[in-house]
């Protein structure tokens, strides 16, 4: 699954870059190219007849089945935390390793542009401000009072508001039902991304101008983005869910800060850009998503953690990227049809208003589809019978994609 092509088509220009590394210098995006954001929102190489597991994993989980009305069959799937429809309702607390990321991308034998969550990056983010502390901060781990249309759904994360509002006329009369995700920081980790230059291509770094930032020097360079192979990067990934020896009883997030992955060659944008993607491996869970220091200047309908929010929001309510659904598509990053409960993918792009937290920072949130909208549930049990969780969705998925 890919994340949506913000502007009508595929990527309409083709860029003819040099070599990342010939001149010693970041490449340069050609002015009035538009980098295409896309998602691979759950990993794309399970085996569907052999669907993982959360074995080894104590966080609480619930079994649904369902029948849709569209095709008459019985859709079986997994979901974090327990049963809405228990009472009383329950508060299930999830804790999340939140890694950050140092990105070193070579592109030459004595150069380095880095991108580091943990840095500064004032002409961005504000003074003082890093990625990682305003994800820290964020809606994603701190209390909001949140409404959705009139309807006052509790003060609580935003993915929990989320979770209740989905199965709303479960939860409406249990005001203790939560399913709550827990911030446990962990050290910044260094990769090297190796360039052309070193023999394997698996990064690149642009400059896009017109972009915010004031720093100097290598480090959260104005206007940079770094793109490397998603390869490289899941493979990296797995070593480090080793390395650290965190356990499936948590869920693990890489964050990187302006930096994503391509599904090709880094120096294809016609390939780019992956902001984040959720995954299970040996029954632990893992997701990696990009804090956007550009307020959707870059990624149209993109900012801050509206990627974070897109990914933990699916882990949630689809963590072994196999719960099915009726087929679905030609809405949001899906241009063709798709058959699974991924709640970020038929609204990418598409942003609540904007949540300003004590800090003073505004964060940006994803709009996401509702559990009857996949299954063609109607009427919705969703607040104020929508089908997704700011209304963009009033009626449901519809006939079955073909």
């Amino acid at each position: 699954m890919k994340f949506a092509n913000f502007t009508a088509g595929v990527c309409a220009v083709l860029l003819t870059t040099a070599a990342f590394g010939q001149d010693d210098q970041p490449t340069q995006v050609p002015p009035g190219t538009t980098l295409h954001g896309i998602f691979m929102s759950s990993g794309p190489n399970h085996d569907p007849a052999v669907p993982p597991t959360l074995t080894g994993s104590n966080i609480p989980t619930w079994a649904y089945s369902v029948v849709s009305p569209v095709d008459g069959k019985t859709y079986k799937g997994t979901i974090m935390g327990v049963n809405p429809a228990t009472k009383p309702g329950k508060i299930t607390d999830i804790p999340v390793v939140v890694v950050p990321i140092r990105l070193e991308f070579k592109y030459s034998a004595s150069s380095i542009a880095i991108f580091d969550p943990t840095a500064i990056d004032p002409g961005c983010l504000g003074t003082g401000q890093t990625a990682y502390k305003l994800t820290q901060a964020s809606p994603l781990f701190n209390n909001v009072a949140f409404k959705f249309g009139a309807t006052a759904v509790g003060t609580t994360q935003y993915i929990d508001a989320f979770q209740r509002a989905n199965f709303w006329k479960d939860v409406s009369a249990s005001p203790n039902y939560h399913t709550l995700l827990g911030f446990t920081p962990y050290p910044v980790q260094t990769v090297v991304v190796p360039s052309s230059n070193s023999g394997s291509p698996d990064g690149t770094v642009y400059v896009e101008s017109g972009q915010c930032g004031t720093n100097t020097g290598n480090v959260n360079i104005p206007g940079g983005i770094g793109v490397m192979s998603f390869g490289f990067w899941d493979t990296t990934a797995q070593s480090l869910i080793t390395k650290l020896g965190i356990t499936p009883n948590t869920f693990v997030f890489f964050l990187f800060y302006n930096s994503v992955m391509s599904s090709g060659t880094p120096t294809n944008l016609n390939t780019c850009c992956i902001l984040g993607y959720h995954d299970i491996v040996g029954g632990q869970t893992y997701g990696t998503g990009e804090f956007e220091g550009r307020d959707g200047t870059l990624f149209t309908g993109t900012a801050d953690t509206s990627a974070l929010s897109h990914e933990f929001a699916e882990w949630m309510n689809d963590p072994t990227t196999t719960n099915p659904t009726p087929a679905w598509g030609h809405i949001g990053q899906v241009s063709g049809c798709q058959g699974n409960y991924e709640v970020g993918d038929p609204l990418s792009g598409t942003l609540m208003p904007a949540v300003k937290m004590p800090n003073g920072f505004s964060y940006h949130l994803q709009e996401m589809a509702f559990f009857d909208w996949f299954y063609r549930v109607s009427p919705s049990i969703g607040v104020n019978g929508w089908y997704s969780n700011n209304g963009t969705f009033t009626s449901d998925a519809g006939a079955v994609c073909n």
